[in-house]
């Protein structure tokens, strides 16, 4: 065994991304939020499925086969994703924050870094919907000067961690006077 550190501190540098240890990920608890929503929508997706069946299969016989059968593979996808995707999204998010900047990540399929000087930042919002509260959370909406993407979604933070941080962004945050 090599226990030589100049070797070792070679072989786990990468030329990636910075290390994840620099940003802040959300609240774990996230993950079962947006499967709360996630089957929230599949609920309803499916329920229009079914009625479109019904609608179909009360006329037409061959026709409800096709559609029974779409309405199958739209709930084996839905539920393939519940479980897939929100630990992967849980993953690829995060924020960090330094004197001028603050900066988020996100994105399984296709990665976002977003960059917002905070001399830029008009105001935050605290978010807080009744599923989010039951879980502790809390989500800031923060409106940037300008028009394109004016507003970034900071969601999954605990409750006081997102009054804390919107309290000390509003502090450090933009002139007003703009």
């Amino acid at each position: 065994m090599n226990t030589d550190p100049q070797l070792d501190a070679s072989n786990s540098t990468t030329d990636s991304a910075p290390p994840s240890r620099d940003f802040h990920s959300l609240d774990p608890r996230v993950i079962k939020l947006w499967r709360i929503r996630h089957l929230i929508g599949t609920g309803l997706l499916l329920g229009l499925l079914l009625i479109l069946a019904l609608m179909v299969g009360w006329n037409f016989r061959e026709a409800l086969k096709w559609v029974a059968g779409l309405w199958l593979v739209v709930a084996l996808l839905r539920l393939g994703i519940l479980f897939w995707y929100p630990p992967r999204a849980y993953r690829a998010w995060g924020y960090r924050l330094d004197g001028q900047v603050l900066e988020i990540r996100r994105g399984v399929w296709f990665r976002t870094l977003q960059l917002l000087p905070l001399s830029r930042l008009q105001h935050v919002d605290l978010h807080s919907g009744p599923v989010e509260r039951s879980f502790g959370l809390a989500s800031l909406i923060l409106h940037t000067a300008g028009t394109h993407e004016a507003t970034i979604l900071l969601p999954g933070l605990e409750a006081s961690e997102a009054a804390r941080l919107r309290d000390h962004l509003v502090a450090v945050g933009g002139d007003d006077g703009v």
